[in-house]
């Protein structure tokens, strides 16, 4: 099929190829490298081997860190800078016969002996009515400490020996328990002594 289109005066074939070849030639080196749209082969190992690499890294750092903070930790207990929790232990004896169903009469005297660092007496598991140390019935020993108590109202009693002393007094047993144990600190609770 013969071409009818009115070309302008002067211009051939020749030179429209001419020019169409120059400009395709200044737009390719113009664009950006074409990038391959299929990775090279083997590429999956090499990210792979990345991956490995920075997990190791991580690793290891981890592992200093929680090595240099278990040295400190030691050197520290070592240095006696941090307070280990004491053993635990409390003993109560009643100073009179109990009755048959295991209560006591009133104005009877509870021996209670401990080793730790604080005691409390809980009346009713309601605030403490007896501090150890701090209270003029309590002998200090070596690691605790002696009460002898003269329980004059009626209610249920018990001895509760914490590892450290508590900062402040909590207004019932509960929450001195479990002011303890947010600090991680274990307790001992004693038998219960019915009184009436």
């Amino acid at each position: 099929m013969t071409n009818t289109t009115s070309r302008p005066t002067g211009w051939s074939v020749r030179s429209a190829r001419r020019l169409a070849g120059a400009v395709t030639d200044v737009a390719q080196r113009s664009l950006p490298h074409s990038r391959h749209d299929t990775p090279p082969p083997g590429w999956e190992s090499g990210v792979w081997v990345r991956i490995q690499r920075r997990r190791r890294k991580h690793r290891l750092a981890s592992l200093v860190l929680a090595l240099t903070a278990g040295g400190v930790g030691a050197l520290l207990a070592r240095a006696g800078l941090v307070d280990a929790p004491a053993p635990l232990e409390v003993r109560v004896d009643l100073g009179s016969p109990r009755r048959v169903d295991g209560s006591a009469p009133l104005h009877a005297r509870w021996h209670v002996s401990y080793t730790g660092g604080e005691l409390r007496v809980y009346r009713n598991a309601l605030g403490a009515v007896l501090r150890c140390p701090g209270a003029v019935e309590c002998a200090l020993t070596a690691g605790g400490g002696v009460v002898a108590l003269v329980v004059d109202d009626p209610g249920e009693y018990r001895a509760v020996v914490f590892s450290r002393p508590l900062a402040a007094s909590g207004a019932t047993m509960q929450e001195d328990l479990s002011g303890a144990r947010a600090r991680g600190d274990p307790v001992e609770i004693s038998s219960s002594l019915v009184v009436y």
